[in-house]
C-alpha cells in the first residue's frame, strides 16, 4: 500500500491550566479519504527527518489551512486590515516539502492554500483579498470550467460544482504551470505542471475520494 505524506497544520491554544500550547493536526476528512482511496496517510509534523520522509513516501498532499501565507514570500507587504501569523511554521514546512518532493519528481497535490503554496514556491504571487469566494454564514459553492488536457478533466469532465472557502487567489501564475480550471469570474481554481496539481477547493470536504484515489495511482 502506498504511503502519501501530508503537511500538518498548527493552532495555538491555552490549556485549562493557563499554559499556552501549540496543537499540530490534520483535518479528519483526509483520514477518511485515505481509507476509501486505499493509501496510508503520513502526517509530517516538522522538518526533523524530512529528507527520509520524502524518500519513503510516494507522494505529497499540501493541505489547506486557516492562516494565510505571509506575503513576504512573494515580495509584498500585507494589505491594510490583513494580519498574518508571526511564526512561519506552516509556510516553511510547506515550502521544504515541496522542494524535496519536486526534486524527487514525486507527485504533489495542493489543496486550497496548498495550491497557493505551490504557486508561490515556484515564483507566482497572490491576490491578498478577493470577494465572493467565502462566507462566515454559509458554505459558498460555484462552478468551475475545466480544461480538457488536465488531470482534473479525467475526473470531472468539462465542469464541476465546487465548495469555495478562500479569500485569496492566484494573481501571477508561476512559470511552467498551466491553468486547468477557472471560476465564472475568472478566478484561477486549478493549476498543473507535470505531476504537480493544485486545486483551490476542498475535495476532501465533499467526500470526493476518487480525486485522492486517482492521485494515489500516479504516485510511486
Amino acid at each position: 500500500m502506498k504511503i502519501i505524506a501530508i503537511s500538518t497544520r498548527s493552532t495555538d491554544y491555552r490549556s485549562d491550566a493557563g499554559i499556552d500550547k501549540r496543537r499540530l493536526y490534520i483535518n479528519g476528512y483526509f483520514s477518511e479519504m485515505a481509507e476509501k482511496a486505499g493509501f496510508i496517510l503520513f502526517p509530517v509534523c516538522s522538518q526533523n527527518g524530512i529528507e527520509e520522509i520524502a524518500a519513503m513516501c510516494s507522494g505529497l498532499i499540501i493541505a489547506g489551512r486557516d492562516r494565510d501565507i505571509n506575503p513576504k514570500y512573494y515580495g509584498e507587504v500585507p494589505l491594510e486590515g490583513l494580519t498574518y501569523p508571526e511564526d512561519s511554521y506552516e509556510d516553511e514546512l510547506d515550502f521544504r516539502l515541496i522542494e524535496l518532493f519536486d526534486k524527487a519528481k514525486k507527485p504533489i497535490l495542493g489543496i486550497c492554500s496548498g495550491l497557493q503554496s505551490l504557486n508561490i514556491f515556484f515564483g507566482g504571487t497572490l491576490k491578498q483579498h478577493i470577494d465572493e469566494h467565502t462566507s462566515k454564514e454559509k458554505l459558498v459553492r460555484h462552478t468551475v470550467k475545466i480544461n480538457k488536457d488536465s488531470f482534473l478533466y479525467s475526473l470531472y469532465g468539462q465542469e464541476n460544482n465546487v465548495n469555495s472557502i478562500h479569500h485569496q487567489a492566484i494573481n501571477k501564475l508561476a512559470a511552467g504551470f498551466k491553468v486547468t480550471a477557472v471560476a465564472d469570474d475568472g478566478t484561477i481554481e486549478a493549476i498543473e505542471r507535470d505531476n504537480l496539481i493544485g486545486v483551490q477547493w476542498h475535495p476532501e470536504v465533499d467526500g470526493e475520494y476518487q480525486t485522492f484515489k486517482k492521485f494515489a495511482e500516479i504516485c510511486f
